[in-house]
């Protein structure tokens, strides 16, 4: 577990570069990022089932700068797992940035080495390389998911205009135990044969999806002939 119990500082809007917050109110977090880059590595952190816990802004680390003056290191994110793989601070960083930069930034990233080593952390850089090109696939799935998982999260049922029923969801969870492999469209067609019923099951399997009680290939473009299979042994809750 990390030690961090919330971040130590608080991103401003800027305007030469993107920033913002994420709402994921299912697991009650309010993330701020401060480039789109960062923004998208939240999301493959949301939906890394390795994944116990993380924050942004987690702490600050003390370094002298090439003027010999004292400064202040914040890293943007800790992260720490459900296998064996050591708590991590992450730095997220462009390549042109690290290459244009890179006498100013490298006396934080000693800083923050040895901050690890004294904390038993591994410090890790990472780029869009890894971000956009290395998993840009599963962070366009994930994208996608996200407006699924957590739709049904203390919404004013009266007032919302997609109207469904615990027995839809327990007809899908069902039917895939059935099944046990299937494709997106398989299982909806095979749980009604009404157009506009089949559309609501649509996006009520991709909200199963999002919340893990289905499995899927992440690493292809998820779509409706994506197969997919009961991903737990227990019934909804």
């Amino acid at each position: 577990m990390l030690k961090f119990k919330k971040r130590v500082r608080e991103i401003a809007i800027k305007h030469s570069s993107l920033s913002g917050t994420i709402n994921f109110k299912l697991q009650k977090k309010n993330l701020q990022f401060e480039s789109s880059l960062e923004r998208d590595f939240i999301y493959l952190l949301e939906f890394d089932k390795n994944v116990s816990q993380y924050i942004e802004q987690p702490t600050k680390i003390s370094y002298i700068d090439a003027s010999n003056k004292q400064k202040k290191y914040i890293p943007d994110f800790a992260v720490s797992y459900h296998d064996n793989t050591p708590n991590e601070i992450i730095e997220i960083k462009y390549e042109k940035t690290l290459s244009s930069k890179f006498d100013l930034l490298a006396k934080k990233f000693q800083a923050a080495e040895e901050y690890c080593k004294a904390n038993n952390y591994n410090f890790r850089l990472i780029t869009e390389k890894h971000i956009r090109e290395k998993n840009n696939t599963q962070l366009s799935n994930y994208k996608f998911l996200s407006r699924h998982r957590d739709y049904f999260y203390d919404i004013e049922t009266k007032k919302n205009v997609f109207h469904t029923s615990d027995s839809d969801l327990d007809q899908l969870h069902d039917k895939i135990i059935y099944l046990k492999k299937c494709t997106v469209r398989e299982l909806v067609n095979s749980c009604s044969q009404d157009q506009d019923k089949r559309a609501e099951l649509i996006f009520l399997t991709w909200y199963l999806v999002a919340n893990n009680f289905i499995a899927i290939d992440f690493s292809k473009k998820i779509n409706l002939d994506s197969v997919i299979w009961h991903n737990y042994p227990s019934n909804l809750e």
